[in-house]
Order: C-alpha cells, then sequence, then structure tokens
C-alpha cells in the first residue's frame, strides 16, 4: 500500500502534541489501536502500524482524562505515513461532526494541556 504523503503546508489548525491511547474502526470492522501524538479541535495524527487507506471514513475512540465517557468521533483519513520517514507511522485525519458535547470535551482537554489558553 503506497503511502500518501500530506502537502507542505496542509493545516489550517495548530495541533497541541498529546499523546492518548485510541481506538479506531472503519464501518463494523475489528477494532484498531493507536495513540495520537497531535490533535487539534479540527483533527490529529494517529500512530499506528495498520493504518487505514487515505480517504476512508472512520470513528475514533478517544478516551479522554477530562471527560466521562469515550468520545466516539467520525473522521476522514487525510493522509498516511506507512513508512515512517516523517515520524512515526499512522495518519492524519479531519474529524466531520463533532457534537456540541464532543467539541466541549475536545476543548477542555486542549485547555487542560495549556493549548488553548487557561483552564478556567
Amino acid at each position: 500500500m503506497p503511502s500518501v504523503e500530506p502537502p507542505a503546508h496542509f493545516r489550517k489548525d495548530a495541533r497541541q502534541a498529546v499523546s492518548l491511547a485510541v481506538r479506531f474502526r472503519v464501518g463494523v470492522a475489528l477494532t484498531h489501536r493507536g495513540r495520537t501524538s497531535d490533535l487539534s479541535m479540527a483533527g490529529a495524527f494517529i500512530q499506528t502500524n495498520r493504518p487505514p487507506l487515505a480517504g476512508t471514513t472512520i470513528v475514533l475512540v478517544l478516551e479522554s482524562p477530562t471527560a466521562w465517557d469515550p468520545l466516539e468521533i467520525p473522521c476522514d483519513v487525510r493522509w498516511v505515513d506507512e513508512t515512517g520517514r516523517r515520524g512515526p507511522r499512522g495518519f492524519g485525519v479531519r474529524f466531520t461532526e463533532l457534537s456540541q458535547a464532543q467539541a466541549g470535551a475536545l476543548h477542555e482537554l486542549l485547555l487542560r494541556t495549556g493549548f488553548l489558553g487557561e483552564a478556567v
């Protein structure tokens, strides 16, 4: 499976280095495991040895230490790096349908990391 490399300046939203264990699934397929290496309100990079194909729609299950329940976020896989030439093997996603509760939970997580300013 060939790698799909991201363009040089491809990110609209800055991302924060956040390492969280995640699970992801394609449709009703088996769940795969990975780890975030960065996160924003718009997307994330997931480190994994089994990345899905670019263009695939997945559900990312993120267990945030600032939320009671896991966040199940629909995502589009924007690019894949299977070689690890640019860093860890994995894939970049764009969140497609954040509910108000999910957006609030992500915002709280990014506040706690210091990325969005001071937590109140």
